[in-house]
């Protein structure tokens, strides 16, 4: 009867003061675990401080030599970002790392073929024997040509590109997320596809290696959400500028008429690998092709005024 009544007693203090039940349920709230601190406690406060998206932040880039890839790497690098990235030609790379020292990053350009596995994994090995961790992957690299048509089918031409557009991108792919696992690194996998992996482009081999590609980022996504790694996508339409920097003029580009400047790719890799905008985002393909996807027959017929 005394246990009953003390019971009572407390059910109507509870009810009375339903302050204590709050606290008692904020008491059970497990606390966050370690590997969560760096990401966002760390970083969130970085960004508060310098206003720097990817301060600290160690990025590679694939193919960054030249257009959407080199400007993937100064925007990043903007942002306070160390900048690691690839190209095939020597030239190009010794000219974007004297951009980059302009920067207060870190950076370095290696020659690498993102199509032989070997030179993926000499890349990794350089990087992880000093201590370069990649919080950032980049799959810019590319191959956009293709015989027109299926008649014409050639099976060295379509091994050829999906070596270079799916194969090697998701082995160096394995390579840095394992890495990020081993780490505890919520990081970001970013693969530059095109409009091409659902529009038509009569360069089968090219377009059916980026539809390829946009299934493997989903399928990627989901089996690295419970790590907290994000694998998203750019895809643009044509990204072409004149020597001053201006993009041509392209009639049916409904919004402005004009292919797409690469700095804006840039950017929305920047998006996409920060954890301030992006912490929820995974799975998904950025479209940036200034309505060009949208222009059918019947937008032709009937021209917006």
């Amino acid at each position: 009867m005394v246990a009953f009544k003390e019971r009572l007693k407390a059910s109507l203090k509870s009810f009375l003061n339903p302050d204590i039940i709050h606290k008692l349920h904020q008491q059970q709230i497990p606390p966050i675990p370690s590997f969560y601190v760096r990401p966002i406690v760390e970083r969130e406060i970085k960004f508060a401080f310098d206003n720097k998206l990817l301060a600290q932040k160690n990025v590679l880039i694939t193919g960054a030599g030249q257009n959407i890839g080199k400007n993937i790497a100064l925007e990043m690098a903007k942002q306070g970002a160390n900048i690691y990235f690839t190209d095939l030609i020597s030239e190009r790379i010794t000219s974007l790392e004297e951009e980059l020292s302009t920067y207060a990053v870190k950076y370095k350009g290696y020659i690498s073929d993102v199509s032989k596995m070997e030179d993926s994994e000499a890349l990794c090995q350089d990087l992880f024997a000093q201590n370069i961790t990649i919080d950032v992957l980049v799959n810019n690299v590319g191959i956009n040509f293709g015989t027109m048509g299926i008649d014409n089918l050639n099976l060295q031409e379509w091994q050829k590109i999906f070596n270079t557009n799916v194969f090697g991108p998701l082995y160096l792919t394995r390579l840095i997320w394992q890495r990020m696992i081993e780490e505890k690194i919520q990081g970001s996998l970013i693969f530059i596809t095109s409009i091409h992996q659902q529009e038509i482009s009569r360069w089968p081999s090219y377009s059916a290696s980026k539809a390829a590609l946009a299934m493997t980022i989903q399928e990627i996504a989901v089996d690295l959400a419970p790590h907290g790694i994000r694998v998203n996508a750019i895809a643009p339409a044509a990204v072409k500028v004149d020597e001053q920097g201006n993009p041509f003029y392209i009639k049916n580009y409904l919004l402005h008429n004009s292919a797409i400047p690469p700095h804006y790719i840039g950017r929305a890799a920047v998006y996409l690998a920060s954890d301030y905008f992006s912490k929820y985002t995974t799975g998904t393909t950025l479209t940036i092709d200034g309505g060009v996807s949208l222009y059918n027959s019947r937008v032709a017929e009937n021209p917006p005024t």
